[in-house]
């Protein structure tokens, strides 16, 4: 199958718990439900109104941001809290901790699978952090992005992955995704991921010269594990969509 290389995977990142903080990688297996451990917990919001959004998240409480989970062996899951002590996900009393800073009724829920908002794996290009930093004039750090994939583009262009929409990806020897959707952005980009303080400006940028979307959503296509530094390559193409756009 025709391919030709389009870039190189700079950081790998997945986030055991949904809604608090990640975990860079050197390597990863990528199956058919994403990210091997990938969002496999989540606390759920027992009166959410919306039932299709039920998570946790720094959408309702920035302080999640906070909590710093480890896949330790298995699913075996521990967060240490911003106050030092660390629990496993899984007691019962950490979810009595959250429930009562957050004022929420909460229930735990693990899925092996991944409780997404939409799809199982997400990229975010760093010549995109890059163009977002310049623009709005802040220095931000990726992990506002939450994406699983941060990839070096060769064209070196801002944006670059919208128009990977509809393509197919093969990353390393064997994993091949394809990417379906952009990225709708919430407010959770505005948010410091060390000290969970807003700066509003970066969703408004988003919103009036984005239309809201930044990064996109992939499908795995093929399973395998994926690295730091593997090439990233377009299947099925002649020429870099980038300048298929430009022509």
């Amino acid at each position: 199958m025709q391919s030709s290389k389009i870039g190189v995977v700079k950081v790998l990142r997945r986030y055991p718990v949904k809604g608090m903080r990640g975990e860079d990688l050197d390597s990863i297996f990528i199956a058919k439900s994403g990210f091997v451990g990938d969002r496999n917990y989540t606390f759920i919001d027992r009166n959410a109104p919306n039932k299709a959004f039920p998570w946790m998240t720094a959408r309702l409480r920035r302080e999640m941001l906070l909590y710093e989970p480890r896949i330790m062996a298995g699913d075996v899951v521990n967060v240490k809290t911003p106050e030092g002590p660390t629990y496993s996900v899984s007691d019962p009393s950490f979810l009595k901790l959250l429930e009562s800073r957050f004022n929420y009724s909460l229930e735990l829920k693990h899925d092996r699978s991944g409780c997404y908002d939409s799809k199982p794996i997400s990229i975010f290009g760093l010549a995109t952090l890059r163009a977002l930093e310049s623009k709005i004039g802040k220095q931000l750090v990726r992990e506002r992005f939450r994406a699983n994939i941060y990839p070096e583009w060769d064209c070196g262009e801002p944006f670059f992955e919208d128009s990977l929409l509809g393509k197919t990806l093969q990353i390393g020897d064997m994993a091949r995704i394809t990417v379906v959707k952009k990225n709708s952005r919430c407010v959770v980009p505005t948010l410091d991921p060390q000290t969970a303080e807003p700066a509003p400006q970066v969703l408004k940028y988003i919103e009036e010269k984005r239309g809201g979307l930044a990064g996109v959503y992939a499908l795995v296509e093929r399973e395998g594990e994926v690295k730091v530094n593997d090439e990233i390559s377009l299947l099925d193409a002649s020429l870099d969509p980038w300048s298929q756009n430009k022509s």
